[in-house]
């Protein structure tokens, strides 16, 4: 059954993740339209606004450029190859103009945007994630993910983490208005300074746990806000502007400075394109983790009652426990985040039966988990149902407890039909026995 279910996710993985973005604003900023989906077909990856807030760009992996407000389109690297996506944006100071970042460093630049050198031609030991201009627009800064600057122009180097060892990737680089300093930001909150660079505090710092995606100065240069994935906004400083976390599938992958504010980008969360391995399991894993925490940022935790959910199958059987385990296909010790169920008499057990009431928040065919589907319960408490043979809901739809979600599978990784079931509770998963009434 194993190398029936290897051929299954074959086909699946033919298709790929679909990519789809979307704009909200923050701090007064002004939204000038969305991208449609057509338009981004080979992924967004990058953002970036005119300095008065008129308008922003959105740049996809192949180089498209879509434009939107007052923001004018002059050019992109849609009609070529690229050796490496675009990872990276920055307008110029006049407006007209901006250049693009490969992730080997190759830029690319178009209107009064003018060409001072790349890292193209080099060998990089990471790959570059971001890049900023200079307030004079005659130069620029590349920045690579393990902290790595390149200056170009009248762009100064002020110094870099490319020789620390970090604990967490870089994942943004933002000048100083005098552009005598800049700092990098850690997808952890961490904050790096060079130059007149002020440091006034960092996500570990604050006690933050969950991913960054952007920071936002002051107009004084006396802090800044740290810009959470989850679209929290969060002060630092003198700095006033702040918003609250949301209820959103989409992490922010990338925001914009706009005026006194800013634009943020969420993107769909890229759905784990891997071939069946040891580790498809943790890569399946951290995409729901995503899914799940981001959904339900804006939830305020409550634990449920022991015995207060009902049961996954109509007379369920367990026959693997929540826990570190032997791997029953790879070999090897693994943690099993759920509990695996099937019917009496080993039958497959029918229909999976949504423990509590709740949203499905998504329908995934993931590589070891199969077809599965996600229910949000409320509260920071979600169920997950793996390795169905198809799924009778759709994402959106509500469930009261007790509803069919689809028939009991053996897809993904997997040696005969079962129920793999999850309980996740405040961003992670717990044994879901003590909570389920189980007839």
């Amino acid at each position: 059954m194993f190398f029936a279910a290897l051929l299954v996710i074959a086909v699946i993985l033919v298709g790929g993740p679909v990519n789809a973005a979307k704009v909200e604003t923050a701090g007064g900023a002004s939204s000038y339209g969305q991208p449609d989906e057509l338009s981004v077909e080979s992924g967004v990856t990058a953002m970036t606004s005119r300095a008065d807030g008129s308008g922003y760009w959105i740049a996809t992996s192949d180089g498209t450029v879509l434009n939107f407000g007052a923001a004018s389109h002059f050019g992109d690297m849609s009609a070529v190859t690229l050796n490496k996506p675009v990872v990276g944006m920055a307008p110029t100071q006049t407006g007209n103009g901006y250049w693009l970042v490969a992730s080997d460093g190759g830029i690319f630049s178009f209107g009064d945007a003018v060409f001072y050198g790349s890292t193209g031609a080099l060998v990089l030991n990471s790959p570059i994630v971001d890049m900023t201009a200079s307030t004079t627009g005659a130069g620029y800064w590349l920045v690579a993910a393990d902290g790595g600057v390149f200056s170009f122009g009248d762009a100064v180097f002020y110094g870099s983490t490319g020789n620390l060892v970090l604990n967490r990737p870089i994942v943004g680089m933002l000048s100083t208005r005098s552009s005598l300093g800049y700092w990098l930001l850690a997808d952890d909150g961490g904050i790096f300074t060079f130059g007149d660079a002020g440091f006034y505090g960092s996500g570990p710092g604050r006690g933050f746990t969950d991913p960054f995606a952007g920071m936002i100065p002051t107009f004084d240069g006396n802090g800044y806000s740290l810009v959470h994935s989850n679209g929290q906004i969060t002060v630092f400083g003198s700095s006033t502007l702040t918003q609250a976390a949301s209820c959103d599938l989409w992490p922010v992958s990338d925001m914009s400075v706009s005026g006194a504010g800013a634009v943020l980008l969420r993107t769909a969360a890229e759905i784990p394109s891997d071939l069946p391995s040891k580790d498809s399991a943790a890569l399946d894993a951290a995409y729901i983790q995503k899914l799940i925490s981001h959904s339900q940022a804006c939830q305020t935790y409550q634990s449920p009652q022991f015995q207060s959910l009902g049961s996954p199958l109509l007379e369920p059987v367990k026959t693997s426990g929540y826990g570190w385990r032997r791997h029953p296909v790879w070999g090897g010790l693994s943690i099993h985040n759920g509990i695996d169920l099937i019917g009496p008499n080993r039958t497959s057990g029918g229909a999976a039966l949504v423990v509590a009431s709740g949203t499905v928040i998504a329908v995934a065919d993931l590589t070891a988990y199969g077809t599965t589907v996600i229910v949000d319960h409320g509260e920071q408490i979600a169920s997950v149902y793996g390795h169905l043979k198809e799924s009778m809901v759709e994402p959106g739809q509500e469930v009261e407890v007790g509803a069919a979600l689809g028939f009991v599978g053996s897809t993904g990784v997997s040696t005969g039909a079962h129920l793999h079931m999850e309980l996740w509770l405040n961003g992670a998963t717990v044994d879901p026995l003590p909570y389920l009434v189980m007839p």
